[in-house]
């Protein structure tokens, strides 16, 4: 993983939600999505790979959210913002 890949990445996603016109910020699912992105740059930021600094048993779900519940053309858009982000940071995954 390249953190400034990710931070780039995981940048253009939040840009992605706070800017979309079809996206409502106060949607629970849409504010966790924020939240999670926001973790992922500010660990990232300070050199941090933000998967190890998650507590024993969480994982990040954003990705399962957005799958549930974008599925119009311009939702797609953000999930393949978000998917990018995904595939920076689990990189050897892929």
């Amino acid at each position: 993983m390249n953190l400034f890949v990710l931070i780039k990445k995981a940048k253009l996603a939040k840009e992605g939600i706070v800017n979309s016109n079809v996206l409502n910020v106060n949607k629970p699912f849409v504010t966790s999505m924020l939240n999670q992105i926001d973790f992922i740059i500010q660990h990232a930021e300070k050199g941090n790979n933000p998967i190890l600094q998650l507590k024993a048993g969480q994982t990040f779900t954003y990705s399962v959210l957005a799958s549930r519940e974008l599925s119009s053309p311009d939702e797609l858009k953000i999930k393949e913002l978000l998917d990018d982000v995904s595939e920076e940071m689990y990189s050897s995954d892929y």
